[in-house]
């Protein structure tokens, strides 16, 4: 690339060997040299002779041209300019430090002096109230803990209770009694049932006491029809008053076979069974029989047996009470 400096002439040589960057060119005027006039003072950034150095424009100007469309409104003013840096010193503020006026709130804090003077008569401070206790709290609390406890312990013991009653009367129903009068036979089941009271000494032959009195039960069991023979079972037999107490009865011996072959239809069979009474009642106890609900048919397998057994309806609350 060929460099033309202001004010002299092309080189029309290219730089020989040897030549250093930034040295003139061999038969190239140096800068700054006028061949006319001698040395130049400006330098070649400096416009050529004939173009003058001030060239500031001194004419009037041209007019801005009109806006296309007028803003409505008015322009705000610009606003006053505000120091940056260093911040300003702080204005200087009231007495509480606040730069508005805020109102007195009675009890906040103590009134000057003079405003105590100047103002209206004060009236005597309340006495302050004292904030609420804890204990009726803390006592309601332990209320509902032990009306807690209490509930939970009788739910602890009642329900198994309560359960326990409920098997207790599906598998032992209320009695049934049937009342049987003096001198006759009670049946039920197929069965007719005869029996007897009457008075013995001890039968370990003790000597008998005054608030003891032996008495012997002979129940006579007959069978009806085929279904009574197989009903063979041993009955429970106790011993009632009118205040409803019980005594128990003991098997003394039983003339029942037991083999169901063996047993006749219309054929009684004795049993007897003696119990203990006070010496005032002795005359005047009744005789509870309960029939037991054993059926011994005959070729029945044990199978058979159970299964009639667990679908049978029947239960042993039919009593017998024979009446004196």
């Amino acid at each position: 690339m060929t460099e033309t400096p202001l004010g002299g002439t092309p080189p029309h040589d290219h730089p020989g060997p040897g030549h250093q960057p930034g040295s003139p060119r061999p038969g190239s005027p140096r800068p700054g040299w006028n061949e006319a006039n001698g040395p130049d003072p400006r330098d070649w950034f400096a416009p050529p002779p004939s173009q003058p150095s001030d060239i500031t424009y001194s004419g009037p100007l041209p007019r801005p041209a009109p806006l296309p469309v007028p803003i409505p409104g008015r322009l705000t003013p610009p606003a006053k300019d505000r120091r940056v840096w260093p911040p300003p010193e702080p204005e200087p503020e009231g007495e509480d430090g606040s730069t508005q006026p805020f109102p007195a709130i009675r009890g906040t804090r103590p009134l000057p002096p003079s405003a105590i003077r100047s103002g209206p008569a004060q009236s005597e401070p309340r006495p302050p109230v004292p904030p609420p206790s804890a204990a009726p709290r803390r006592r309601r609390r332990a209320v509902l803990v032990g009306a807690g406890a209490v509930v939970s312990a009788a739910l602890a013991v009642g329900l198994p209770a309560w359960f326990a009653y409920g098997v207790y009367e599906y598998g032992r129903p209320a009695d049934v009694v049937h009342l049987v009068k003096p001198g006759q036979p009670g049946v039920w089941q197929h069965v007719s049932w005869q029996v007897s009271l009457q008075r013995i000494p001890d039968p370990s032959g003790r000597s008998a006491t005054p608030d003891r009195q032996w008495v012997k039960v002979i129940a006579t069991r007959t069978a009806l029809d085929a279904e009574g023979a197989i009903r063979h079972g041993a009955p429970e037999v106790s011993l009632t008053d009118a205040a409803g107490r019980t005594w128990r009865t003991e098997e003394l011996s039983n003339d029942t076979p037991p083999d169901v072959k063996d047993n006749r239809v219309g054929t009684p069979y004795r049993m007897e069974r003696v119990g203990v009474v006070p010496p005032a009642v002795a005359d005047q106890v009744e005789v509870l029989l309960r029939p037991s609900v054993y059926r011994d048919v005959p070729g029945q397998s044990a199978d058979d047996f159970m299964k009639a057994a667990f679908s049978s309806t029947e239960k042993e609350d039919q009593v017998l009470r024979f009446l004196r």
